[in-house]
């Protein structure tokens, strides 16, 4: 028998599923999820479809591998839909009828099982939506039945473009790979060698445990000896933390024997036994990282895992979710779990929770906005933590017990805000920082109100500061807070002496984060056009940034009332509350060094000169920010409030669209590092 070298993957790819479409497949009657180029993990309860979408994805794939051929003749046409002879093609009118026991990446006891509802009568349609670089190419198979047999065809044959399929995949006949590894308690006693296209069919079928130990061998004897010690450091890191080793003894020879004999040692004292000993836990981690080494060279590379989580030790877990992510750069990786230590340890932008409905469109969870506060019966304003999407997940599977003071422990960065909808706002701005992912994990606490801020910031630095988690609270805490009435020189002192004496501290020039949107208009109006689309109300770009100009350069006498007595009376009052609070803060050192006369003086002359260079975003209120932008919405019958659209035009962000007003965002995540 040859020794069975089946190719490992070492080349970076850039192909991948970008979007999955499922219709009339098991508990799914249409359901979209947009999916990630890297990592996407499943969560949700059981009977929710996390390992639906698995079988999905290997159905699809199984579909593909069924129906490719070489075309035995051209078809002519127009030019997006003809192809030569001898083209790479999904199917033709023949080929096209498959028994029940072909299809093997789903588990299915009957053949109408596959079905929604067992309804036979409906087809299933899979879909995906591959990208490349900036190509995309869609591929929808149909399955129907007819008798006992499926009838799988490409949606729409007859005008394909199969041009732009050809072109698209690189190393056809075999562009697509895929792993499947299910959950692993033990492994069968005796195993035989075999063969390469017989253990790639058993992982087809969801049976790659049953010839681990012919996978296992395969890697120890590739040609390329850094294979097996890459994969040995990899198994060592995430069972020892490198602290002891396990090694593998082969003890059969493919050459010679018939029997795949292999044991295993853990540290140099102890003695040699079969791999089928090893716990269920290394059991499955083997498995795992036999599916990411063990892999083909296509175009596209998929890892179906599911619940890789299964019988193994929460530090375990995060260091595998660790190498799965190495792996997932050149690889698109698919995994489920029900794991709160898993979902805790991943980045809310690769999860993923399935919420037991047979319509939906599933987005990662980065892309939902922070749900609101409840409000307490006696309406006091929020003050604390800010749940995380993530505690509605963990409290779906079941556990609830100090999640939110566990996130602040857990997360990259601790973000102090005065309310609650600076944090909602912050929640999406911080998503959009980048072109790539931000892969930083947040946490809010809401201070309610800047007195607050004052008040207890010594308070949570001598608190956070004794609890450590690599490093402590306070080192991971930054503060955000609105400049308010605060001139541009008293906002400048402040926010450079609370960085020195207690923590990072940023503040926008304009009046609050909504007021940030009136420092750029070209950006601006972008922004409410796109929101106006969202509405499905047509609008000219160029236009709202023209009015949205004219009604801003109009706000001068708007802006004499803050001149009014009662007005400068109620604004000093809150000078001389911020004037004080610094004074206890700071001890001797004095930021704002003013009486009461000098305050009123300085605050007319900083209004006074924010009118005459038209620079009214630093003093704009919301109030203020409602009235310019419903001012140049009135022509399309919408009204726009700060409480209930401000976040949804924060939605339409792009790199192009970012304002220079949110720059300090983007230093958050290199803080402390």
């Amino acid at each position: 028998m040859q020794r069975n070298e089946f190719p490992i993957k070492q080349y970076s790819a850039i192909m991948n599923i970008h979007s999955l479409h499922i219709q009339n497949f098991k508990s799914f009657r249409d359901v979209t999820i947009d999916l990630n180029a890297d990592i996407n993990i499943f969560t949700g309860t059981n009977n929710s479809g996390k390992t639906t979408v698995l079988e999905a994805i290997a159905l699809w794939q199984e579909c593909f591998a069924k129906l490719l051929q070489r075309a035995k003749v051209g078809r002519s046409g127009k030019r997006a839909t003809s192809y030569q002879k001898g083209d790479y093609i999904l199917g033709n009118t023949q080929n096209k009828y498959f028994p029940f026991d072909q299809i093997t990446s789903v588990r299915s006891p009957n053949f109408s099982d596959i079905f929604y509802q067992r309804n036979t009568s409906i087809p299933i349609v899979l879909g995906a939506a591959l990208r490349q670089d900036k190509q995309e190419l869609n591929i929808s198979f149909e399955i129907r039945s007819s008798g006992s047999t499926y009838v799988i065809v490409l949606k729409n044959f007859s005008t394909y473009d199969f041009a732009a399929f050809n072109a698209f995949f690189k190393k056809l006949p075999n562009p697509i790979g895929i792993l499947y590894a299910s959950p692993v308690s033990a492994i069968q006693q005796i195993e035989d060698f075999t063969t390469a296209p017989i253990i790639k069919a058993n992982i087809l079928k969801r049976e790659s445990v049953s010839v681990l130990r012919n996978r296992l061998y395969a890697i120890y004897h590739h040609t390329d000896r850094t294979l097996y010690t890459n994969f040995l450091r990899s198994l060592n890191d995430i069972l020892f933390d490198n602290q002891t080793g396990i090694t593998f003894h082969f003890n059969s020879d493919a050459q010679r024997d018939t029997r795949v004999v292999i044991e295993f040692q853990i540290g140099t004292n102890d003695t040699q036994k079969d791999i089928a000993l090893l716990g269920s836990g290394s059991l499955q981690v083997v498995e795992i990282l036999l599916s990411l080494y063990y892999s083909e060279e296509p175009d596209m590379n998929l890892i179906l895992l599911d619940e890789p989580d299964s019988h193994i030790h929460r530090d375990i877990q995060k260091r595998l979710l660790h190498t799965i992510t190495e792996f997932s750069t050149t690889n698109q990786v698919f995994l489920t779990t029900h794991n709160e230590s898993l979902i805790r340890a991943a980045s809310p932008e690769h999860l993923f929770h399935l919420e037991h409905t047979p319509r939906n469109h599933y987005r990662p969870l980065n892309h939902k906005e922070l749900a609101p506060i409840p409000k307490t019966s006696d309406k006091k304003s929020f003050k604390g933590i800010y749940p995380l999407s993530t505690n509605a997940i963990i409290r779906s599977l079941g556990d609830s017990t100090g999640l939110d003071f566990i996130n602040a422990i857990e997360a990259d960065r601790i973000i102090f805000v005065e309310g609650e909808d600076d944090a909602k706002a912050l929640h999406i701005l911080l998503q959009r920082t980048s072109l790539t992912k931000n892969t930083t994990k947040y946490v809010f606490w809401v201070l309610n109100g800047i007195s607050n801020v004052f008040r207890e910031i010594a308070m949570y630095k001598r608190f956070f500061s004794q609890i450590k988690n690599r490093k402590s609270l306070w080192e991971k805490s930054v503060l955000i807070m609105d400049r308010d009435f605060l001139t541009d020189e008293h906002s400048t002192l402040i926010k450079e002496e609370l960085t020195q004496s207690f923590l990072p501290t940023y503040m926008t020039e304009a009046y609050t984060l909504e007021s940030t949107l009136c420092a750029d208009f070209e950006k601006t109006g972008m922004l409410l056009h796109l929101w106006l689309k969202d509405q499905d109300i047509s609008s000219d770009k160029q236009d709202i940034e023209n009015v949205l100009r004219s009604k801003y350069s109009d706000l001068g006498p708007r802006f004499q009332r803050l001149l009014e007595n009662n007005n400068v009376h109620d604004t000093v009052q809150r000078y001389r509350a911020a004037r004080d609070h610094c004074k206890e803060l700071f001890g001797k050192k004095k930021i704002i060094d003013l009486n009461d006369i000098a305050l009123t003086t300085h605050y007319q002359d900083f209004v006074n000169q924010c009118i005459k260079e038209k620079t009214f975003y630093k003093i704009m209120r919301k109030d203020d920010v409602e009235y310019l932008i419903n001012a140049v919405l009135q022509p399309y019958s919408i009204t726009f409030t700060t409480e209930k659209n401000f976040t949804d035009v924060l939605k339409n962000i792009s790199p192009n669209l970012w304002l220079s007003e949110w720059d300090f965002l983007k230093n958050i995540g290199r803080l402390r590092d």
